[in-house]
């Protein structure tokens, strides 16, 4: 009894000094919840714990939700008096959250997205050190600075200001003035060649199976370039959108009571990290946008049209650097398949960019041409860009060291083409190949020019430069889809340049279209078939089978094994695929070895 006489006005006393505090305790964490737990994270609208933890400490909550100008003076008057890092920390989370919040008043919000970059990259540039390489607030002030130059880079681009210089935008309660300076490219081409720049984060990609992107600092940009550009040394760039990434590069002015500010254009394809400071931070940047944006471009006529309209297709032949040439990179040239065009390589040009060794390695080039052309037509063609490309390195006093260790991987008829850079043939196969008993026939018959330029298509040695194929899918021997009436059809339905069957070929039995060729028994084939290969020059093999893989036999579809199989090869690989069998994963898998074998020392 005398417990509980003195049990309630103790209980009173307790509950008195506790206040109305709730419990202290934990509860347990749903699976989104635990994915929010670091304190780098930023996928949710909170502010950072230790930003909570410092408007807690000055009682700054009420101006965080009512007066956010008023906060950004505050946090800054206790910078200028403490010089602590958790107040700019602060000053570049608030700054954001606030910017976000006030994002249907443009004008107003860019003032706090300006504040979050400049307060980020404030700490980035004069506050970080290298001590702790694991820095969990790096990664966050990396984070933030990002996301608030993505937003003020569409709000400079919306008002046609990202490439201009000489005017200033103000910071939340007017406590400084961003003067902004010319901006710097460090880029292949010169900077009026630039069509266009679009934050990578506008976009989504579709259907690839990679999303090549790398962490680090910037705002990654796709960076269309305007048709019929050519980079310093005069070689055509592509009129396809270019990986670039700006930074912004910020220098206070104490006693001008301003900020001056710098937009630094990247190419994140040659460059993997940018100077800020004295601190050498990895760049962002996203590969796969800018390709499934040029892969998703209209055409001007599919490959269809080209492969049946032989004459037309002539304009889109030739030799496309998919990005601008570089004389320290090994030349990856894909060569695509019948009815098909250098998109086909998309998914694995995606893949192979995500590998930092071939990113650092390799550049890429596509030949495109009518698959409706006799293949020994195209792959002149191809033997002609290839070795003006060097010739033009070489007129310009460039390197060619990088150009001489060539990969090429071709694809079902682009591993034919491919073929005939590494082969040689002897007159009597020229002979056959034209349809005639011997040489003299022919040159009586027609003018010593068109003589000389039917000699050039059939009459070729292995390029010296070409160090290593990869053929995938290649029907070495033949198709006999090609003798079936969907090749006949396909066959009656090119239309050859008149010239080209009156000059350059007369093959027996008229079998001139690319699609004749790939029949089983074709005399071109045949001829193809019996060049000698290049000496001490390592060949891949890549099949498909439709029923199972690393099993030899089967067919892809298309072409059986029977076909695509080289007894001389240094690897084979048999995948689970149909025709296809260049997007097949385990293939491209198999590339990537191939090219880190390539440079390997």
């Amino acid at each position: 009894m005398v417990l509980k006489k003195h049990f309630l006005p103790l209980a009173a006393v307790v509950f008195l000094l506790a206040g109305c505090a709730s419990e202290i305790g934990v509860r347990e964490n749903s699976v989104s919840g635990r994915r929010n737990y670091s304190v780098a994270d930023l996928t949710t609208n909170e502010l950072n714990g230790n930003t909570v933890n410092l408007l807690s400490n000055f009682l700054l909550h009420d101006l965080f939700r009512n007066e956010p100008e008023q906060l950004i003076v505050q946090l800054e008057q206790l910078y200028r008096k403490n010089r602590d890092v958790a107040c700019v920390a602060a000053l570049a989370d608030t700054s954001l959250r606030i910017g976000y919040r006030l994002q249907s008043e443009p004008d107003r919000s860019c003032r706090f997205f300006l504040a979050s970059a400049v307060y980020s990259g404030l700490y980035l540039k004069l506050i970080d050190d290298d001590r702790e390489l694991y820095d969990e607030q790096r990664i966050r002030f990396i984070r933030i600075n990002n996301l608030a130059m993505t937003e003020l880079f569409c709000y400079l681009k919306e008002r046609g200001l990202e490439r201009k210089s000489g005017f200033e935008l103000a910071m939340p309660g007017n406590i400084r003035n961003v003067r902004f300076d010319v901006p710097q490219y460090t880029l292949p081409i010169p900077e009026n060649e630039l069509a266009q720049l679009q934050p990578c984060a506008h976009f989504s990609t579709r259907n690839l199976t990679h999303d090549t992107r790398v962490f680090g600092l910037g705002v990654p940009l796709v960076a269309s370039i305007k048709p019929g550009s050519r980079d310093v040394g005069g070689i055509l760039v592509p009129g396809l959108p270019i990986a670039v990434t700006v930074v912004g590069d910020f220098d206070f002015e104490p006693t001008a009571g301003k900020v001056s500010a710098r937009l630094r254009y990247i190419y994140s394809r040659t460059q993997s990290h940018v100077k800020l400071g004295k601190h050498s931070l990895p760049l962002a940047a996203d590969f796969s946008t800018p390709l499934a944006k040029a892969a998703g471009a209209p055409q001007k006529k599919n490959f269809l049209r080209r492969t049946f309209k032989v004459k037309e297709a002539k304009e889109f032949t030739g030799l496309y650097h998919l990005e601008p040439f570089d004389d320290k990179r090994i030349p990856i040239v894909f060569v695509h398949g019948l009815m098909s065009d250098i998109r086909t390589w998309g998914q694995m040009l995606n893949t192979l960019l995500h590998d930092k060794t071939i990113r650092e390695k390799y550049q890429f080039l596509g030949f495109a041409y009518s698959s409706g052309n006799p293949i020994f037509v195209s792959g002149a063609i191809l033997r002609k860009e290839l070795q003006d490309l060097r010739q033009k390195l070489l007129e310009q006093k460039r390197s060619t060291e990088a150009f001489d260790k060539m990969v090429l991987v071709g694809h079902s008829m682009g591993g034919l083409l491919s073929r005939m850079q590494i082969t040689s043939s002897s007159t009597e196969q020229v002979a056959v190949v034209l349809g005639i008993e011997d040489l003299e026939a022919i040159r009586k018959e027609f003018a010593a020019e068109q003589f000389e330029k039917a000699l050039q298509v059939v009459n070729f040695k292995p390029l010296p430069f070409v160090k290593r194929v990869i053929f995938i899918a290649v029907p070495h021997r033949g198709s006999q889809i090609a003798e079936s009436w969907i090749g006949r059809l396909g066959s009656a339905l090119i239309e050859l340049p008149a010239e080209l069957v009156r000059r350059n070929l007369r093959a027996k039995n008229a079998n001139y279209t690319g699609i004749d060729n790939l029949k089983p028994g074709n005399a071109m084939l045949k001829v193809l078939g019996e060049l000698k290969f290049a000496e001490n020059l390592p060949c891949h093999s890549i099949m498909g089978n439709q029923e199972k893989a690393y099993t030899p036999g089967g067919s892809d579809g298309v072409v059986p094994y029977w076909s695509s199989h080289l007894d001389h090869a240094v690897s084979e690989l048999v995948v689970k695929s149909g025709h296809s069998a260049h997007r097949n994963p385990l293939a491209i898998q198999e590339v990537r070895r191939i090219l880190l074998l390539h440079v390997k020392p």
